[in-house]
C-alpha cells in the first residue's frame, strides 16, 4: 500500500482505514511510505507511484522503489 497522488484516493483511504485495520489484521491505508524511508535515513534512489491495474484505487496505491542507507 501506498499514499497516493490523488487527494479524493486519500481522502477515501483516510475514511476507510479504521474498517481495514480491523478487518486485515491492523493494514493501513494511509501510510506515507516514502516520508518513512526517509524520516529513517533513507535517499530515495528510485520511486514509482502508481494504482495496480484491476485494483479499486483506494486499495491499489502502490510504491516501488530503491532507497539506500545514507
Amino acid at each position: 500500500m501506498g499514499w497516493p497522488p490523488d487527494e479524493s484516493v486519500r481522502r477515501w483511504q483516510r475514511r476507510l482505514e479504521p474498517v481495514q485495520k480491523v478487518a486485515f489484521g491492523g493494514c493501513h491505508l494511509t501510510r506515507p511510505i516514502v516520508d518513512l524511508l526517509m524520516d529513517a535515513g533513507y535517499t530515495i534512489i528510485e520511486l514509482d507511484v502508481f494504482y495496480q491495474k484491476g485494483a479499486p484505487k483506494f486499495g491499489g496505491a502502490a510504491v516501488l522503489g530503491i532507497a539506500k542507507t545514507a
